[in-house]
């Protein structure tokens, strides 16, 4: 078991800790007496009550998730807010440095190698975030793509991607919403770009 496997089950004893009848109030999860339901990244996915291992469903099967930056995302998300009500989201885009007091300020280098990948293959991009449940918006800044992506269905990010040309390199930015602080920690949202960008690049693969 190496360190990541090792912090999923940490991570899931920590999870049993939080009073399940609240997070299902506040987030209007389904759930029976077995487990917890909640779509990430319009993946179905549920959480077992008695041990909080996360399954998705894949193909017609259940299948157990041990992707560190899946689950640690889905518990960050029900449990880093500490009230009875869910935060609710301001609707103002912003890059991360808006929102954290930190010595990074955006994710380029991370999301350059991607936006190299991307470059040229609009449509593909498009039906990739399609697939992840993404809703296409008019053009924002320029981008040649933007798209509302919906992580749960309470919580969103914004996708933006240029083309590169001959002056300009091709970007690809996440944008956040402003009140992403109180809805996660700021470490979680690399853990989550890493793994939308992922499924995004591996749906465009298929």
């Amino acid at each position: 078991m190496d360190n990541y496997d090792l912090q999923v089950d940490i991570g899931k004893g920590i999870f049993l800790e939080y009073d399940q009848e609240l997070l299902i109030r506040k987030f209007h999860l389904e759930a029976n007496e077995q487990y917890l339901y909640l779509t990430y990244l319009n993946t179905p996915c549920r959480i077992d009550r008695s041990d909080g291992g996360i399954e998705e469903y894949i193909q017609g099967v259940w299948k157990a998730c041990r992707s560190y930056s899946t689950v640690m995302t889905i518990y960050d998300l029900l449990c880093y807010h500490k009230g009875e009500i869910a935060p609710a989201l301001s609707g103002q885009w912003c890059a991360v440095g808006n929102f954290v007091v930190t010595g990074v300020t955006n994710t380029e280098t991370f999301t350059k190698k991607y936006a190299a990948k991307l470059d040229g293959h609009i449509e593909e991009l498009r039906a990739a975030a399609k697939s992840l449940g993404g809703v296409l918006l008019e053009r924002m800044a320029g981008a040649d793509v933007t798209c509302r992506i919906p992580v749960t269905s309470f919580f969103p990010v914004l996708l933006q991607f240029w083309e590169g040309d001959d002056e300009f390199a091709p970007k690809l930015m996440l944008l956040w919403d402003r009140n992403t602080d109180k809805i996660m920690h700021f470490e979680t949202t690399f853990y989550l770009q890493g793994d939308l960008l992922e499924r995004l690049w591996n749906s465009m693969k298929k």
